[in-house]
């Protein structure tokens, strides 16, 4: 019988603020070496419906320093240290490049998928003037509205008038980036006023403090929105920190936004998929 993603996800994000596997200390290797994979979420990767997705990367065409032509060649090296790949099992994995203010034509990404389950595929980061908001999409119109082919560090549309742009147009998705962070648009709304046109939040960022890691699960949970999470690496070591884990394939961009819009997904901490490590189901698990 296949695993209930619903209840693994209840049952994830119940360990997560348990554990508080959201503070980045929970990444240091020291801290690392004492995790194990939860028993129960070995058990629905097992399923192979599942889908492990890092959301936020940054490459040369913005800040980060990741040659995209690397990817393939470093999460090969984590498959042979037991990352997504152990006895028999294989996670499928998508990494979203989301530069700033920069998306890259499918086309340039189409080459460095490779044929042992990972696919490479394009996002942004948009740097409204209230904060940054991450895009996945491919919109003619938001293309040419800020120019996302050339690269740059700003757009001076405002936070709530781009997200409605993405909500009016409907096939494409806009979460805010590292939220209450500096540059997020959280910090500068962070009551109500752009609830209604969210799905989704940034829950786990590589690169946030836990207090506003915590903050965004909190913000998520009092407005009934769901998480993602993502390393936002910089450099190409930091990928795979945090992740987020889909009920069912994911291709394309147009994958992407219907499992966004209308899918199961949960975030999930980048040593919960070393498979090698896995532990006895927990009791909330069963």
């Amino acid at each position: 019988m296949r695993r209930n993603f619903a209840a693994v996800r209840a049952c994830y994000l119940e360990e997560l603020m348990q554990h508080e596997w959201f503070d980045l200390r929970t990444l240091r290797r020291a801290q690392r070496q004492q995790m194990t994979t939860p028993g129960y979420l070995v058990e629905l990767l097992r399923d192979g419906h599942v889908t492990a997705v890092e959301m936020h990367s940054h490459t040369r065409y913005s800040d980060g320093m990741i040659e995209p032509g690397r990817i393939a060649a470093w999460t090969r090296a984590l498959y042979q240290d037991g990352y997504l790949r152990h006895d028999h099992l294989t996670v499928p994995l998508v990494v979203m490049v989301t530069d700033h203010d920069y998306l890259y034509a499918e086309d340039d990404l189409h080459a460095l998928s490779t044929g042992e389950g990972l696919i490479v595929l394009p996002g942004t980061e948009v740097s409204t003037a209230h904060g940054h908001i991450l895009y996945y999409g491919a919109h003619p119109e938001i293309v040419r509205a800020l120019d996302l082919r050339r690269p740059r560090l700003s757009v001076t549309l405002g936070g709530p008038e781009f997200l409605a742009m993405v909500q009016a147009l409907g096939r494409g998705v806009a979460i805010p980036a590292h939220p209450y962070r500096q540059a997020s648009v959280l910090r500068t709304f962070p009551d109500d006023t752009i609830a209604s046109t969210l799905i989704a939040v940034e829950m786990l960022n590589g690169k946030t403090s836990a207090e506003d890691n915590r903050a965004a699960i909190d913000y998520a949970s009092r407005h009934g929105l769901r998480g993602v999470g993502g390393s936002d690496a910089h450099q190409i070591s930091s990928l795979y920190s945090f992740l987020t884990l889909f009920d069912g394939p994911i291709h394309s961009i147009e994958d992407l936004v219907i499992a966004l819009q209308e899918g199961d997904y949960f975030p999930v901490h980048g040593e919960h998929l070393r498979l090698d490590g896995a532990r006895r189901p927990s009791r909330q698990g069963g």
